[in-house]
């Protein structure tokens, strides 16, 4: 009876070793919900309290997002990742597609650049994301990427 305990106890806590690991694994390969926000921007967007939400996933050769934003104080007619830290405006490096509207929601991929997104990859705190409007064309929200 003490051996069939004791060979229980260890596969229940081998079972349990092995469901914090791939919980771990998944968790650690999936890039966050960033916020977007006006107070990110830079420079400071002249008006607002647009926000929102990107999301992606890098695969070869694309870049697969969704955007969703909300509030915009003129429809969207731009958005990109560009690259640069916190606080600083970057160079765009990838295009992104968004709807002519003040708050709406894309879910698609993008062709990009396999170099841009393997260093995207490598330090994505490094770039951040942005959404432009004919009132705020330098960009009215923005997150930087983790």
């Amino acid at each position: 009876m003490l051996m069939t305990h004791r060979t229980r106890t260890t596969a229940l806590a081998l079972a349990a070793a092995a469901a914090l690991t791939l919980t771990g694994a998944g968790a650690a390969q999936a890039a966050p919900a960033i916020p977007l926000t006006t107070g990110q921007e830079v420079p400071a967007p002249t008006d607002g309290g647009a926000h929102g939400f990107f999301s992606y996933e890098i695969g070869e050769g694309e870049l697969c997002f969704t955007l969703e934003v909300t509030g915009l104080t003129t429809p969207a007619v731009a958005a990109h990742i560009h690259v640069a830290p916190r606080n600083v405006p970057g160079i765009v490096v990838v295009p992104l597609v968004v709807v002519n509207d003040t708050s709406f929601e894309v879910d698609t991929c993008v062709p990009a650049d396999q170099a841009v997104l393997d260093a995207i990859e490598e330090d994505p705190s490094a770039y951040y994301v942005n959404v432009h409007t004919s009132m705020n064309q330098p960009g009215e929200i923005r997150g930087q990427l983790k």
